[in-house]
């Protein structure tokens, strides 16, 4: 599909199916499926010892601050073979539980392992589940070779029991409970995480939405989801908790009487919540939360309709280096993780074992038709594997999940894995890896995504702006697309992956040559974002001696695009320069972020 066509085909589908995106009080349209919601309780029913902290001191949970949840949103029919998306409060969720609830469900029901997510929050308050067992007794200033305390391993191996059993229930449940729904979705952006590694390091800030509404409009379920760790508590604090992440939950669930909250964690690896240390900190960050997803609420969002098509691959991710029995007898006598994990690996050849040369890695795609792409990657994934996809596939129309699926190690990426560090190499003698991972396997998950990927996510996207005549589509719409502009002043700068000019501040002005197929009044549409503080400044739309002047208004952030009639004009039937810019020479700063003005000729 060619760039202009795919404009035109977009355009004529909001027109037709979804007109409801140009008026803030239409509330729903009319394609509807099948979801379903539940949750269960997971908090562990005994004190056990909880996993995140090698600081942590090796005795069991001591109280509970939060009740844990796993939670289930269930999409699709029979007919349409069902998907099931899981939330979990908890640090990870073993690739081996997965498996057997993958084995359970599609004998049961016929769901696949593509069609099934499992995403852990990441709650370094949370029990330990088995995938980081072998650091257990690596704790404090020292360490142990022993097992266990035989009461300790008793409670973390009936938990891990019971946890598949409640999530092969919550997912049978949400199956049960599934009725017609409406489904959209949405971004905005929070700001409370910090690169941990680089002061003023690269983030994700973006805050994906989506919403689950019943055919009245009643809330019934939000899924939201941000880049950063939970690690709002210290290992000082020994009591069950889920962090940020619950709390969030609670808020949203506390202002939405009825709905079901859940999140998800994007690639945070290397990103820390800030303020932290305090339990006033996690009220904060769920708060700030919970603010931006009531202002997302409000905004415009995208339907959805169609349930999401699973895509699933296992590749697999070399290490930089497997070390010889010599080079880990040398290591064993290393006081550090370091040599804990050499003791570890050469009891494990002694009974035969080989040290492994890869990691066997899923990489998951599920696609909403062409309207959302989801990205599921497992571990604890950095935050350039997020800059990366959306620089390359576009931020519009994709979300991207961390911790999902399973949570064998850090997934550093080339640059991380160079500079080297915790994330990069100290962490894996945590994870039980014999080393860092190889550069290369950042390239390797890319083309793993791409690989999975519907060939509607791929489609070349410009990567400047490149002005040309804009011509009318068949129906006589004019489509200023950013891509097709001018830009004019010192700070413009056109974003590829938004399809749209950011640093559009009130010095600056975008111009476009539109030939008018006819005479005519035209309805002018905005396409914009802005963050809430820089909304407000005043615009100009001139065609000649016409002028549109109005308000930038308030989208939510600089991630939630807003479509609105600004006004109507009448145009002849000849080749025009439009321009778009300030209204005010005495206003100052950020104007908006602009996508693209839609005229659409009066009926």
């Amino acid at each position: 599909m060619s760039t202009a066509f795919s404009s035109v085909f977009i355009i004529v589908t909001l027109l037709v199916c979804h007109s409801f995106l140009f008026s803030q009080n239409a509330k729903k349209d009319n394609s509807t499926m099948q979801v379903g919601v539940a949750q269960i309780d997971i908090t562990p029913q005994t004190p056990i010892r909880l996993a995140g902290y090698g600081s942590r001191k090796k005795a069991e949970s001591e109280g509970i601050i939060h009740r844990l949840k796993a939670k289930a949103l269930a999409f699709g029919s029979d007919a349409q073979r069902p998907s099931i998306f899981i939330t979990v409060d908890l640090i990870g969720i073993p690739g081996q539980i997965r498996e057997k609830l993958v084995d359970q469900l599609s004998k049961e029901t016929g769901v696949e392992a593509a069609q099934l997510v499992i995403c852990a929050s990441h709650t370094h308050g949370g029990p330990e589940v088995g995938n980081l067992l072998n650091i257990l007794q690596y704790r404090g200033a020292t360490f142990s070779d022993s097992l266990l305390q035989l009461d300790q391993l008793i409670h973390i191996s009936q938990y891990t029991d019971q946890l598949s059993q409640k999530l092969k229930e919550v997912a049978l449940a949400a199956l049960k409970n599934r009725k017609q729904a409406f489904v959209a979705w949405g971004q905005g952006q929070a700001g409370f995480a910090r690169n941990r590694r680089t002061a003023g390091g690269p983030v994700d800030p973006s805050l994906p939405l989506l919403r689950v509404t019943d055919l009245n409009g009643k809330l019934r379920a939000i899924l939201v989801n941000y880049a950063c760790h939970g690690t709002t508590l210290e290992g000082s604090v020994n009591e069950i908790h889920g962090d940020w992440m619950s709390e969030a939950q609670r808020l949203i669930e506390a202002n939405h009487p009825g709905a079901v909250a859940m999140v998800s964690i994007g690639c945070g690896a290397d990103a820390n919540p800030e303020p932290r240390g305090q339990l006033e900190h996690i009220k904060l960050h769920g708060q700030e939360i919970s603010d931006n997803v009531n202002k997302l609420l409000s905004a415009q969002l995208q339907p959805l309709t169609s349930p999401p098509s699973g895509r699933i691959k296992w590749i697999e991710l070399p290490f930089a280096h497997v070390p010889t029995v010599e080079e880990l007898i040398k290591q064993a006598e290393d006081k550090s993780v370091k040599g804990y994990y050499a003791r570890l690996a050469l009891d494990r050849i002694a009974r035969g074992e080989a040290v492994p040369a890869v990691q066997k890695y899923p990489v998951q795609t599920w696609t909403f038709e062409n309207q959302l792409a989801m990205i599921n990657l497992a571990g604890e994934v950095v935050v350039d594997y997020s800059i990366r996809l959306k620089n390359e596939l576009g931020a519009d129309k994709l979300w991207v999940n961390a911790y999902a699926n399973d949570v064998p190690c850090y997934i550093a990426s080339k640059r991380v894995i160079k500079e080297g560090g915790y994330e990069a190499e100290t962490s894996m003698y945590f994870y039980d890896k014999p080393s860092p991972f190889g550069e290369e396997i950042e390239n390797i998950i890319m083309t793993a995504v791409h690989d999975l990927l519907p060939a509607d996510f791929k489609i070349l996207r410009d990567t400047i702006n490149q002005p040309e005549v804009i011509q009318p589509s068949i129906d006589g719409f004019l489509i200023l697309s950013a891509s097709k502009a001018k830009a004019i002043g010192p700070n413009i700068k056109f974003m590829p992956e938004w399809k749209a000019f950011g640093w559009f501040n009130t010095e600056d002005q975008t111009e476009w040559n539109v030939q008018v197929g006819k005479k005519s009044r035209y309805d002018v549409y905005l396409d914009w974002s802005v963050s809430d503080a820089e909304a407000g400044k005043s615009f100009v739309f001139e065609v000649g001696n016409q002028k549109l002047k109005g308000k930038i208004g308030k989208t939510g952030s600089w991630f939630t695009y807003k479509k609105e009639k600004v006004g109507t004009i009448t145009l002849s039937a000849n080749l025009q320069k439009m321009v778009f810019r300030s209204g005010s020479k005495s206003e100052k700063g950020a104007m908006l972020d602009l996508r693209q003005i839609l005229l659409l000729p009066v009926k």
